[in-house]
C-alpha cells in the first residue's frame, strides 16, 4: 500500500548554483533564452528563493557576456509569466511560489500499474554510479545510509519520453547491480531479480514545472507541469531498497486514484 501526499520542491544544489553564477552563455542558441532557462532554473530550485533580489542587470550582463537588452528580453518573459516583479528604484525579486494545500491518499494498484507499463514502454539509462542521496530524499529514508549507488533512466512508449526517474540505491544493493539493465524492467522488478522483493511503498506526490534538465530529457517546453513522484521501496522488515524520484510527463501519464467505498 502506498501513501500519498504533496511536499514542496526540492531545494537547490551546489552545481545548480555554480552553473548559475559563473556560466558563459552558448552561441548556438538565443542568448536570452538560455539566460531565461539559467534565471527560471535559479528560482525554480531555490537558488534565488522567494522575496529575494536578483542580480542586476549590469552584473547579469558582466556575468554571462551579454547585452543588457539581452538581459531586458529575458527579465520581461519572466515578468510576464510572474515568476518576478520589478520595484522601481530598488531592483528585481523573485515572487514566492504558491503553495498547493497537502492531501493524502492510497494507491492499491502500484505493482500492477508497473507491469503495466513495463510492457508498453522501454527505458534507457542516462546515469549509474555512486552518488550521495539529495538531503531531501534522505529524509524519507534515513536508514538507506550516506553511500549509495545513483541509476538515472528514461522511460519512453512509442519512441517518446513518458517519465524521468533517478533512484538512488543503497551501497550493497548498488554492488551488485550490473549494466546494461534490462531495458523494460522497473525498479521493482530489477531488485526482484537481484533477490530483494518490494513489500511496500511510500509516495509523496506533487506537481513541479519542467527545469531546464528535465525539459530537454522529456521533450517538452521549459516551466511545462510535471508529475512529481518520490517513493520508498521497502523489504518485509521495514529496510530501505531503493529512494527514487520520477519526473513524469502530465500529458502523457495519468494517475487515477480510485476510492474504496
Amino acid at each position: 500500500m502506498a501513501s500519498i501526499s504533496r511536499s514542496p520542491h526540492i531545494r537547490p544544489s551546489s552545481t545548480r548554483n555554480n552553473e548559475f553564477t559563473s556560466r558563459r552563455l552558448d552561441k548556438g542558441v538565443a542568448r536570452y533564452y538560455r539566460l531565461y532557462e539559467l534565471l527560471s532554473a535559479a528560482l525554480q530550485d531555490g537558488t534565488i528563493a522567494p522575496e529575494t533580489a536578483l542580480p542586476s542587470e549590469p552584473e547579469l550582463c558582466a556575468r554571462h557576456g551579454i547585452s543588457r537588452t539581452t538581459v531586458r528580453r529575458a527579465l520581461d518573459r519572466l515578468e510576464r509569466e510572474g515568476r518576478i516583479v520589478r520595484r522601481r528604484g530598488s531592483g528585481t525579486y523573485a515572487r514566492p511560489q504558491r503553495t498547493l494545500p497537502r492531501f493524502c491518499v492510497e494507491l492499491h494498484a502500484l505493482p500492477g500499474i508497473l507491469a503495466a507499463l513495463e510492457s508498453r514502454t522501454t527505458s534507457k539509462t542516462l546515469r549509474f554510479g555512486p552518488a550521495p542521496v539529495p538531503q531531501t530524499l534522505r529524509a524519507m529514508a534515513v536508514e538507506i545510509g550516506s553511500t549509495t549507488y545513483l541509476l538515472e533512466r528514461i522511460r519512453s512508449a512509442n519512441g517518446r519520453p513518458l517519465s524521468l526517474t533517478t533512484t538512488y540505491l543503497p551501497e550493497a544493493v548498488g554492488r551488485r547491480l550490473r549494466r546494461p539493465v534490462p531495458r523494460q524492467a522497473s525498479v521493482m522488478t530489477v531488485l526482484e531479480g537481484l533477490g530483494y522483493a518490494t513489500a511496500a511503498v511510500r509516495c509523496v506526490l506533487g506537481a513541479v514545472p519542467a527545469d531546464a534538465a528535465a525539459a530537454r530529457a522529456l521533450q517538452v517546453p521549459l516551466g511545462s507541469p510535471l508529475l512529481r513522484v518520490r517513493a520508498v521501496l521497502t523489504g518485509d522488515a521495514g529496510e530501505p531498497w531503493a529512494v527514487l524520484e520520477s519526473l513524469c510527463r502530465s500529458d502523457r501519464l495519468q494517475l487515477k486514484v480510485l476510492e474504496r467505498g
